[in-house]
């Protein structure tokens, strides 16, 4: 089966067409990305483990209000 020179040049103009499509998409789809308050996993981790941290230094400081108060408390 051979195709006419008009359908083959068709064919060459959608192939065009879907490829500046895609790259039209890629780009907005970056630029979307480029936009979003995004942070990288390392980031992500560190914040984490910082956040871990201050709860615990946080229940500590509860631990030792709450004994202070109770000796207050006792004092009296």
């Amino acid at each position: 089966m051979v195709l006419p020179l008009s359908k083959i040049a068709l064919a060459i103009q959608g192939a065009k067409a879907v490829k500046e499509m895609r790259k039209y998409v890629e780009t907005a789809v970056q630029s979307a990305i480029g936009k979003m308050n995004l942070v990288s996993r390392a980031e992500y981790e560190e914040q984490n483990k910082q956040l871990r941290q201050l709860r615990e230094k946080i229940e500590t400081l509860e631990q030792s209000a709450a004994q202070t108060q109770q000796q207050t408390k006792n004092k009296t």
